[in-house]
């Protein structure tokens, strides 16, 4: 239950499965029924598919044959799929003669390995395997890596839509360090989405039903009170020039050099829309000659500042006592050790009523939106300005204040 708080997504990466098993991949129902889902029961009429979305899973099909063709070349490296979520890619034909790791956060990756193991068994399929990490956390990167030799290919389908800027930065940061050790490249189509999305949208709904779609999503934002932030790896579609140019000074900013490559171009076949059009199919996989799969190494001349990978334990103390709680946080809070300071949280608050809580961040030295997720469910108990943060350093500090959470905050 802890783990599900801190972690919620992991119920996204669920539904992505019965996504694939809409779209013909021969190993998600296999996978499914191993796990206890039952695929046909949940997406077995038209209506129940509509509620999943064809446009999603569209996208979906297409972003998983197309990265795993281009990671297809690359037969002598080994893929770190990051996150591997309940995807069936270990199964794949593609990697069958190729080492695979699955990466995940443990609520995923302590369910998946035993039954994609059984499953290997029974196939004969060998060099899979599936460690815990946290993309932000170089160090759980690393110790899934600690018995490859020789170059890796990274793929992360779906990943840099989750995150915050501050936690791409982490992430390409970790990568390079990676790549630069290894070799090898990072690939994903992710920045790409928004236009990926935008062809799925015009595939299954044709030119004139998209455009209506395009107009009510136009009213729709003209009439919000919030501006959504831009991540700052987002292609957008409609302001593509721009948005490029905000990727790629990113990219220099973080010591990543690129190469676009059409998606249309690993993208032969489309399961998804088995029931339109031949006309229908070969209009998207046009589209998709605008939707671009990206391929990162590590920039040779990049000036890395010095920073301290190592440092990543986590520790956390608390104590309470009338209606006051004292916590302190050492390292670094995030996926993997979110879980941890809720528990401790849950067990100190059944011992003693909690209405201030006193949170002393002086050597915390990173927090993700997990992380942040934890002191959210705190403020939500102990209501708006009965939570307090003293000590934090800068880092965490413009974390607090690209998220908004300052302001929640005594």
């Amino acid at each position: 239950m802890i783990r599900e708080q801190t972690n919620p997504i992991y119920n996204t990466a669920k539904a992505v499965l019965l996504h694939y098993c809409i779209a013909g991949d021969k190993d998600a129902p296999v996978l499914a029924k191993k796990l206890g889902i039952d695929a046909d029961s949940l997406i077995g009429t038209d209506e129940q598919k509509a509620v999943l979305s064809l446009e999603l899973t569209l996208l979906l099909e297409s972003r998983l044959r197309s990265t795993n063709k281009i990671a297809g070349n690359y037969k002598n490296s080994t893929v770190l799929d990051l996150p591997c979520g309940y995807a069936p890619r270990a199964l794949c034909e593609t990697f069958r003669d190729m080492r695979y790791i699955g990466c995940d956060l443990p609520i995923v990756t302590d369910e998946l390995a035993p039954v994609i193991g059984e499953i290997c068994a029974e196939r004969g399929i060998k060099n899979t395997e599936y460690h815990s990490a946290d993309a932000t956390n170089y160090r759980s990167l690393r110790d899934a890596l600690n018995t490859v030799d020789g170059e890796i290919t990274i793929l992360t389908d779906g990943l840099l839509t989750y995150f915050s800027n501050s936690e791409l930065a982490e992430l390409c940061a970790n990568i390079r360090r990676l790549l630069k050790e290894f070799g090898g490249r990072w690939i994903t189509s992710d920045p790409d989405m928004n236009p990926l999305f935008m062809a799925a949208l015009k595939a299954v709904h044709g030119k004139a039903g998209f455009e209506d779609l395009i107009k009510t999503m136009d009213v729709f934002s003209e009439k919000s009170d919030t501006n959504i932030e831009v991540q700052n790896m987002t292609v957008l579609a409609y302001d593509y020039e721009n948005s490029m140019k905000t990727v790629t000074d990113f990219l220099r900013s973080v010591g990543l050099k690129w190469e676009i490559v059409p998606m249309s171009d690993y993208v032969t076949e489309i399961h998804s829309l088995a029931d339109y059009s031949d006309e229908a199919k070969a209009d998207y996989i046009k589209s998709l000659e605008n939707v671009h799969i990206w391929i990162f190494t590590p920039d040779e001349n990049y000036k890395e500042t010095e920073e301290n990978y190592e440092s990543d334990s986590f520790g956390v103390k608390a104590k309470a006592h009338g209606g006051k709680m004292e916590i302190k946080l050492r390292g670094r809070l995030d996926s993997i050790t979110a879980p941890e300071l809720l528990g401790v949280y849950e067990k100190t608050t059944v011992e003693e009523k909690v209405e201030k809580i006193t949170v002393d961040a002086s050597e915390l030295e990173y927090i993700s939106s997990a992380g942040l997720r934890v002191l959210l469910l705190m403020i939500k108990q102990v209501g708006n300005g009965n939570l307090a943060v003293t000590g934090q350093n800068e880092a965490v500090q413009t974390i607090f204040d690209q998220t908004g959470f300052a302001d929640l905050i005594a």
